[in-house]
């Protein structure tokens, strides 16, 4: 974060060292950053557990999958996700593929779709 002079003049009147209290400042900011960062990847950790058992509970309930194929799809809906986040294969074709199939999804991660990538520790 810049100051203009003139903020640095109104810094001064009221602060004995500006630079201490811009230090201050941007670690504050980073923390908060570091803060909303850890938090979003809990939330979507979270609602993706929720997915996984409504995949789950749905396939076995509708499609009568049972403890020999449920394991087995399930095994490929993490796969296709990860694929995803991965970047092997893309929103946009599994949209259109669902599309053609008479699925019809609106979304907004397909604008940013740098939201599900997995980031590295």
């Amino acid at each position: 974060m810049e100051l203009t002079k003139r903020q640095e003049k109104q810094l001064n009147k009221v602060f004995n060292d500006p630079k201490k209290l811009k230090k201050w400042i941007d670690e504050l900011y980073h923390e908060m950053i570091m803060q909303c960062d850890e938090r979003t990847q809990e939330v979507i950790g979270q609602y993706l557990d929720i997915y996984g058992i409504v995949v789950a509970y749905t396939a076995h309930y509708v499609l009568g999958l049972g403890k020999k194929r449920l394991p087995e799809f399930m095994s490929r809906v993490w796969n296709n996700m990860d694929c995803l986040t991965e970047g092997y294969i893309s929103f946009d074709d599994c949209i259109q593929e669902l599309k053609e199939n008479g699925i019809k999804i609106e979304t907004n991660i397909i604008k940013h779709p740098e939201l599900l990538k997995r980031r590295k520790k």
